[in-house]
């Protein structure tokens, strides 16, 4: 049998199709990794983890819409990232960024390296828990 441009294009189609559709509901099976501070390296660059701790600083940038968090674990800290976007999240859902300072929280971010040190950033506030 011998199959013509249209039916391969079918085939390819359909193919895609499902490759997707099965992205999309294993996608909510995927668990974010969760780590200590001390355990992040430069292989987690671009990766999606979770860490636990406590917010011990908190500033925001004089020149753009950005917030700085340090977060304590005991095994290190790591700077916190929340960019205008994220920021703007948390006041569509009237909530004061500067509450989670001194509180014991879950952050859930990407990780990102800037000047040699990895840092977390959070894009909304899904990303930053009280817990």
């Amino acid at each position: 049998m011998i199959l013509g441009d249209k039916e391969i294009y079918k085939i390819a189609l359909i193919t895609t199709i499902i490759g997707v559709i099965g992205l999309i509901i294993s996608s909510s099976y995927i668990e974010t990794k969760e780590l200590e501070i001390g355990e992040i390296t430069s292989n987690n660059i671009n990766e999606k983890i979770s860490v636990n701790g406590v917010i011990s600083e908190i500033k925001f940038s004089k020149n753009t819409d950005t917030c700085f968090l340090t977060l304590y674990d005991g095994s290190g800290k790591i700077n916190i990232i929340v960019f205008e976007s994220g920021l703007k999240d948390f006041e569509d859902h009237n909530i004061n960024i500067n509450q989670f300072k001194n509180r014991k929280v879950k952050v859930t971010g990407t990780v990102t390296q800037y000047n040699n040190e990895l840092e977390l950033t959070i894009d909304d506030i899904n990303g930053l828990e009280i817990i």
